[in-house]
């Protein structure tokens, strides 16, 4: 028997409706899918960008940090205040003073003379402290020198193991024969009153240049008592320094004796008077034509070509009893200090006086000396070496006499600087024996 053909119903309304719903639903579906899709895609190009701006980011701190790597290993600075390269020195030591500077800190520091290291000592060393070390650090050293030509070589190193080194040159000149010098000691006046010790402090003063600065003696005149005489003074002070002292000499002038004072209304100084060094033969009767007026001293000294010369004065003016100057006489007048400041005026001109123009320039019997001259001589022994080089500066010398000369006359003399000279100008060496003996 035939089969037969299947019966084929049309959906009702009802089933129609629910697929419909069913095909809402997927619709939705498939619109959400494609919304989630939509932030996944813009997530991942987020995520993308975020991790190019993280890469870049990242590179410039890798930049930053290899900058600032090679920014620490920037090396030490080294500053040197003395001496300066180049220059040239008299003693058989200098003093080498400075800096070394870094950051990140200075680690070490060394020194070195003709390729030689120099000692430095121990307290001026460096010592880490918590694996820290100073951003600063000065030195100060004694350093030997040869004769001729000596090079100096400063080396520091920083924290980050850079180094830096500072060279200069030194030269060490042959010893102090471009001096020249002239000290004079009057006792004995035949027509003032006689002094103690001027003598005895031209001697000493004499022995220290020869003995310990080690200046040739053919090179320092020597002039006691009758030798120095009115003429025996112009002709060594006005021709003989004159003919020899060459420019970039030094030259030295030391006097111990009378000064004086006389009423003078044509005085540039502004006080109406002159002031006199009295050599041997002073008559105080006629002053201009037997003593050296300070005007003509300015003149005599401005006749010498050094540019280097010292001028030191153990003597008075005021005219009052005890000192080194003769009475007055009827007049009492403030005494200017400007006949200093003319003999100064020229180029690199010192000069250094016992007193002040109105204080007295003392002698003492214990100390066999003017108090002036014992402590210039004291300090030229080495208590003037506040740097402690081996040698005795003009500055230095200066400083020790302003010290105790007036402590020693219970602040009545005060000795007085005048003039100025570029560099340091040395008048003693630190060596041999004391020299203050009569």
């Amino acid at each position: 028997m035939a089969e037969e053909p299947p019966i084929h119903e049309e959906p009702n309304g009802e089933t129609v409706e629910l697929l419909k719903a069913k095909l809402a639903e997927l619709t939705k579906t498939l619109e959400q899918l494609e919304e989630m899709k939509r932030q996944l895609s813009y997530e991942r190009e987020r995520t993308s960008l975020l991790n190019k701006e993280l890469y870049a980011k990242e590179k410039r701190e890798e930049e930053l940090l290899t900058r600032l790597k090679e920014t620490s290993k920037v090396p030490p600075v080294i500053v040197v205040a003395s001496p300066e390269d180049g220059s040239k020195a008299e003693t058989n030591a200098i003093h080498l003073t400075g800096v070394a500077e870094d950051e990140q800190g200075v680690a070490g520091l060394e020194i070195f003379v003709n390729k030689t290291p120099h000692p430095i000592k121990p307290e001026r060393g460096i010592k880490a402290v918590e694996r820290s070390y100073p951003k600063r650090l000065g030195f100060s050293e004694r350093i030997p020198l040869e004769p001729g030509k000596n090079e100096i070589l400063i080396r520091a190193v920083g924290s980050n193991g850079v180094s830096t080194q500072k060279s200069l040159t030194v030269h060490r000149i042959e010893t102090r024969k471009n001096i020249w010098a002239v000290v004079i000691g009057i006792d004995s006046y035949p027509h003032v009153p006689p002094l103690k010790y001027a003598i005895n402090d031209a001697k000493a003063f004499y022995q220290h240049l020869v003995t310990r600065s080690q200046i040739p003696s053919e090179n320092v005149t020597l002039l006691l008592d009758r030798e120095a005489s009115l003429s025996r003074l112009r002709s060594t002070l006005g021709t003989h320094l004159k003919n020899t002292a060459g420019k970039e000499d030094m030259v030295i002038v030391y006097f111990a004796g009378h000064g004086a004072t006389e009423t003078d209304v044509q005085s540039p100084d502004g006080d109406g008077l002159e002031k006199y060094l009295l050599p041997y033969d002073a008559d105080p009767k006629d002053l201009y034509a037997s003593a050296i007026p300070m005007r003509e001293l300015s003149y005599i000294l401005n006749r010498i070509q050094s540019e280097r010369l010292i001028l030191i004065v153990d003597s008075c003016y005021s005219g009052a009893s005890g000192g080194r100057t003769i009475p007055a006489g009827n007049f009492r007048a403030t005494i200017s200090e400007a006949f200093l400041d003319r003999i100064a005026g020229g180029r690199g001109r010192i000069i250094l006086s016992a007193s002040a123009a109105n204080e007295v320039s003392a002698e003492k019997d214990d100390l066999r000396h003017g108090v002036f001259t014992y402590f210039l001589l004291e300090g030229l022994l080495g208590g003037a070496d506040t740097d402690k080089d081996g040698a005795v500066t003009v500055d230095e010398i200066y400083g020790y006499v302003s010290q105790h000369v007036p402590q020693a006359t219970r602040q009545e003399q005060h000795p007085v600087r005048k003039g100025t000279v570029e560099g340091r100008l040395i008048l003693g060496i630190v060596n041999g024996e004391d020299t203050r003996k009569p």
